[in-house]
């Protein structure tokens, strides 16, 4: 029937029994037996984060077909805030928690410690619920509209192959290039630090959040208007920094110390440590289930956060190497959220720039400085309020990064709405979704949800959404960032689909084609191949021509590509 009464646990390598015993098999025997039935779409499964299984299986040559529903990812598209480990799923759903691993398996232990008896317990256990869970989450995310089925059908399963696969095949690193910008980041710091003690007029550790704090604050008398009080003193972070940029010299100094030493922690010296011996490369984690908005995120390192304007980072890209006579080839889409939010807001004047190539960042400074010639500056200014909007820049935020008064930042603000007011009409009717409905929603469906019945919103679930008043909801602090978020999720989380849908769809394509090339990394809109020279110019055209027909908006996608002997070449 439903399969759930019928279990079997096969024992291998249990200490304490050796592999003639009669209660356990040889390895290759099972493997040898089980890997036609692992291989064959004519055999569903279902199973708990599929990956982590597909990985160990590679490592011992088998394949994994037929996987028609892998609870973790099921979950994630149900509510992507809850959390998805099997044992808090089963007390959600079935009021009980199954033993869990750590429970089992002692400290200093391996499951080859765990005698026969409790082992196949556990392990029944855990394929049962995962079963029940399967049907159950199934019927929810059918019953809550077809698109979230058809999501984890078409795009969130065939995605993690991918993945695995990415995640196996890893990044080459050039650890002595990495040892020598080692060496010079540390003067580099020195440097710093001495100039920063100089410009200060006292000795201070510059790693001491309190320290900075009373010498910026005490000693120095800075505005502390513009930080807020924490548990040690006053908060020094990036943000206030930046807000106490031009108010004495030592701020500058203190900020790119703090830039840099954090660079050369998370990546100039933890990288060389991170390759593995057998395959001489790096290989991160992807993880499919994490974020809110669905983008992927990437650990053990994070490859997603190298920071993207610095003359440093674009020196640490320098450090990724394709396999030896092979090429990096970069592939990213130019201005997706603009031009997904242009889709979405069916403002005419963006689509129309769209469709004809025009320079979107250009035609808003030109509609914001009423002029036809613009200048490099102005169009920069187009670009940081075109991008600024996406993420619910306020004027305080748009004077400060392009160093306008806050009087003009509120003006171009207050035109900008009058010159594309069907963005802000988007924008806002995603604030009201979210308060309405709790959740809101991509191009294919992908919900964002949001719970606001903590803070006394709770009673607008249901309302009308274009009754409610808007400026009453966004007057606690916390009420307007989640009200932001809900307004650029859907951007953010389309963007992530089409991405996902072209990873998909290329990583088929490759392998029909018969290509020599692999996809190595995605950095939310970029995507990193290293590639055979022979066959560099049959992927870039197949790759830009995958990306850009990903999905279909009522403006084009455009993607742009770069190649070269490492990441900062191909970037």
């Amino acid at each position: 029937g439903d399969g759930l009464n019928e279990l079997a646990y096969i024992p291998l390598g249990h200490k304490g029994s050796d592999d003639s015993s009669p209660e356990q098999l040889p390895l290759e025997t099972v493997l040898t037996a089980l890997a036609p039935w692992l291989a064959s779409n004519d055999h569903p499964k279902t199973l708990q984060n599929a990956k982590y299984d597909r990985l160990i299986l590679l490592r011992h040559g088998v394949a994994l077909e037929g996987v028609v529903i892998d609870t973790l990812l099921a979950d994630y598209l149900r509510d992507a805030a809850a959390k998805h480990g099997l044992e808090l799923m089963a007390e959600r759903e079935f009021g009980f928690q199954p033993t869990s691993f750590t429970d089992l398996v002692g400290k200093k232990q391996t499951f080859a410690d765990v005698p026969l008896q409790p082992a196949s317990l556990y392990c029944g256990m855990d394929v049962h619920v995962t079963r029940r869970l399967a049907l159950l989450l199934r019927n929810q995310l059918n019953s809550m509209g077809p698109q979230l089925l058809q999501l984890l059908e078409q795009v969130e399963q065939p995605l993690e192959p991918v993945l695995a696969r990415m995640e196996a095949t890893g990044i080459r690193i050039d650890v002595p290039y990495l040892q020598g910008l080692s060496t010079e980041m540390g003067s580099t710091l020195q440097r710093l630090e001495h100039e920063a003690k100089e410009a200060a007029g006292v000795d201070f550790n510059l790693a001491s959040p309190k320290q900075l704090g009373e010498l910026l604050f005490d000693t120095l008398g800075l505005d502390r208007k513009k930080s807020r009080r924490t548990k040690t003193g006053f908060s020094t972070d990036a943000t206030v920094l930046e807000k106490l940029g031009n108010d004495h010299p030592v701020v500058p100094l203190v900020l790119e110390h703090r830039v840099l030493s954090k660079l050369k922690s998370t990546y100039i010296d933890a990288l060389p440590q991170l390759v593995e011996a057998e395959t001489g490369r790096v290989h991160t984690d992807f993880n499919q289930a994490v974020t809110a908005t669905g983008r992927l995120s990437s650990s053990n390192p994070n490859l997603q956060n190298i920071p993207v304007r610095t003359e440093y980072s674009r020196r640490i890209r320098k450090a990724f190497l394709p396999q030896d006579g092979w090429t990096l080839l970069s592939a990213d889409y130019s201005q997706i959220e603009l031009r997904i939010l242009t889709h979405l807001s069916g403002e005419e004047v963006l689509q129309e720039a769209y469709r004809s190539g025009d320079d979107v960042h250009a035609l808003t400074a030109r509609l914001l400085l009423d002029k036809d010639e613009i200048s490099p500056d102005e169009r920069r200014l187009g670009k940081t309020i075109n991008f600024g909007v996406i993420y619910g820049m306020g004027a305080q935020r748009f004077a400060r990064q392009t160093g306008v008064s806050q009087a003009d930042a509120k003006e171009f603000l207050t035109k900008y709405k009058q010159r594309y007011p069907k963005v802000f009409a988007f924008l806002e009717l995603q604030e009201r979704l979210a308060l309405s409905r709790g959740y809101v929603e991509t191009i294919l469906g992908r919900r964002r949800p949001f719970h606001f019945d903590r803070n006394g919103l709770g009673r607008l679930l249901g309302k009308d959404p274009l009754e409610i008043d808007l400026d009453v909801a966004r007057r606690g602090g916390m009420e307007a960032q989640q009200l932001r978020a809900a307004a650029n999720a859907p951007i953010q989380g389309s963007s992530a689909d089409i991405i996902k849908v072209a990873m998909v769809q290329l990583q088929t394509e490759l392998q029909n084609q018969g290509l020599p090339t692999q996809l190595l990394l995605q950095v939310h809109d970029e995507l990193v191949l290293e590639v055979s020279p022979d066959a560099l110019e049959t992927t870039r055209a197949l790759v830009v021509q995958t990306m850009e027909n990903a999905v279909q908006l009522s403006v084009p996608l455009v993607a742009e590509t770069g190649s070269g002997a490492n990441w900062m070449e191909a970037k």
